[in-house]
């Protein structure tokens, strides 16, 4: 288990781009679905030429790290990952009216490749 990501409003800028709140609003793309009810946010990340995926599960405000070779990336490197998380997430958030300041971290390495 990693520690908390921190997601500090104050950090984050206020105006986004208008391809974000397309993106949000589900204008974009095409045939996007809206994102009220949402319960999962999905990012698949690729690193140093290794993949995994962050899943965050918005209800128990967890992310969870699926990442299928432990040895191809280390926490301090996963850290470095989850940066533009501390962005992202919060202005995603937003969107659909949902405020979480912290989410707990864990890495899940019994996955499949």
């Amino acid at each position: 288990m990693l520690a908390m990501l921190e997601l500090d409003a104050a950090d984050h800028p206020t105006e986004q781009s208008k391809g974000f709140d397309s993106y949000v609003k589900s204008e974009f793309p095409k045939h996007g679905q809206k994102w009220e009810g949402c319960t999962h946010l999905y990012f698949p990340v690729c690193s140093r030429s290794h993949w995994y995926v962050f899943d965050v599960d918005i209800a128990k405000s967890m992310m969870f790290i699926y990442d299928p070779d432990k040895r191809c990336s280390t926490y301090d490197q996963i850290r470095a990952d989850l940066k533009p998380m501390k962005t992202i997430l919060p202005m995603l958030l937003k969107k659909i009216n949902i405020v979480i300041d912290a989410l707990a971290i864990e890495r899940i390495t019994t996955t499949s490749k």
